[in-house]
Formats: C-alpha cells, sequence, structure tokens
C-alpha cells in the first residue's frame, strides 16, 4: 500500500483477496446497500450451509447501518473495511458476546499497529485518541437450531468521512513518514480473524477474569470517558463505584 496511491486503493477488493487467499468464502461487491443486509438475506443459503465463516466486503455502502437509528458513513469508495463476518452456531450467543466482539477488534488493531492510542467506548465503537476510527453492529439469525451471528465491522483505514469532525482513520493516526504497509493491513486482517474466531467460540461463556480486565482497560483509557469504571462483572455489566450498568444500555 505504501507505493499506491491512497485514492487507488480499494479495501474491499483488498480484503477480498486477503479472503480467497486464506480459503474462506467471500462475497464481495464494489457496491452495495449493507454488508450486513445481504449477509441476513444469505444466512441459510443452502450451498453456505457448510460454511463455518462467510465474509461480505464492499467498497461503498449505499445504505450503511450503525446501531439503533444510526448510520455508517464512509468518506470515499474503498476508503474502509465495509465488512460483515457471519459464524455458523449451534446455540445462541449470550450477551457477553457484543463485549467479546469489541474486545477481539480493539485487540487486532492495538497489536497491529500498538503505538497508536487505540480504546473502546462501549458498547460497539473503537477509537484511536478521541476521534471514532471503527464501529460494530451484531446481528443474530436464526433457523430451526441453528444460528447465524453476523458482525458488522466498519473501520475507516485510508480516509474519514470529512462531514463527521469526530472521526479519523488509520492512515490519518500514522506518525508523520510512517506509511500504511500492505503487509501491515494484511497482518491486521490475520489477527481480526483468530481474534474473531476466538471470541465466537466463547460466545455461550461468561467472561473470564482476564476478558474482564482487558475490557476495562481498553475502555478506561477513552479520553472522552467521564466516569471511570471501577470494575466488571462475567455477565458484562460495569461498575462505577455501587452503580451497575448494563452493557446493552450504553
Amino acid at each position: 500500500m505504501a507505493d499506491t496511491p491512497v485514492s487507488d486503493i480499494r479495501i474491499g477488493y483488498v480484503t477480498s483477496q486477503w479472503a480467497e487467499s486464506n480459503h474462506l468464502y467471500v462475497s464481495y461487491q464494489k457496491e452495495m446497500t449493507s454488508t450486513n443486509a445481504l449477509a441476513k438475506e444469505e444466512a441459510f443459503a443452502e450451498n453456505l450451509m457448510e460454511e463455518s465463516l462467510c465474509l461480505y466486503v464492499t467498497d461503498h455502502q449505499t445504505a450503511g447501518r450503525g446501531r439503533g437509528k444510526n448510520t455508517w458513513v464512509d468518506s470515499r469508495p474503498g476508503s474502509a473495511l465495509l465488512s460483515s463476518w457471519t459464524y455458523l452456531l449451534g446455540t445462541k450467543p449470550q450477551p457477553t458476546t457484543s463485549c467479546l466482539i469489541g474486545l477481539a477488534v480493539y485487540r487486532a488493531c492495538s497489536t497491529t499497529w500498538p503505538f497508536l492510542p487505540w480504546n473502546l467506548k462501549a458498547p460497539n465503537d473503537i477509537y484511536i485518541g478521541s476521534k471514532k476510527v471503527a464501529g460494530i453492529l451484531l446481528e443474530n439469525v436464526a433457523q430451526g437450531d441453528e444460528v447465524r451471528l453476523i458482525i458488522g465491522l466498519g473501520l475507516n483505514v485510508t480516509a474519514s468521512p470529512e462531514e463527521v469532525e469526530t472521526s479519523t482513520s488509520i492512515i490519518e493516526s500514522l506518525p508523520m513518514g510512517a506509511p500504511l504497509l500492505g503487509q501491515d493491513y494484511m497482518g491486521f486482517l490475520d489477527r481480526l480473524l483468530f481474534e474473531l474466531t476466538d471470541a465466537v467460540s466463547h460466545s455461550d461463556e461468561e467472561l473470564s477474569p482476564t476478558d474482564q480486565l482487558s475490557l476495562l482497560t481498553a475502555l478506561n483509557q477513552h479520553p472522552l470517558l467521564k466516569e471511570k469504571y471501577t470494575g466488571m462483572k462475567a455477565d458484562g455489566s460495569l461498575l462505577i463505584g455501587d452503580k451497575e450498568i448494563n452493557w446493552s444500555t450504553l
């Protein structure tokens, strides 16, 4: 990527090439309404029932979605990782899954670029310093005893929307003279695949003490947090003194 003009890079296409080289099922289109929408539509397609993981990527979403009524806006076609990672499960994921997926994305980012001030804002946003760089949208659809967990991930890689002053991208956050190397992005995808798959494998469990402490650390690094969290329970509830806060209500 360092030798390619940023405007010519298409993150969706690059990601689809990575997926094919790793023998993952991938559906890539230059443009679509929403990767999550297509993932839900094809969740139990007959030809995909043998695929434990399906990846949907695009260079531009015309109706990108966020949590609730929020939308996801990408800066220009190809500038962001617009993706849905869908896992076929035998049991319905527990509420702690949202915590685990947020931690998984945070770990993948901070492992690849450890010199950037990554932090997590509950329930579903990844920040670099005080600016948002990624959002996560979890959905699941069921058919009989089987469930498709859909992990929608939007990550600003080479640019962020100019109209959103509180957003940033990886390339905008890198130190002066540090290029966005293709090998770094591929390494990030490798790590993301590992972290997401590991998180999903624990989606029917309570949070381990290590996960609780890791989440507390990532959350308390958020510079816009008005009050530090003092603890976290195994069910994902957060504590501020004697006050208990449900993760999903944040």
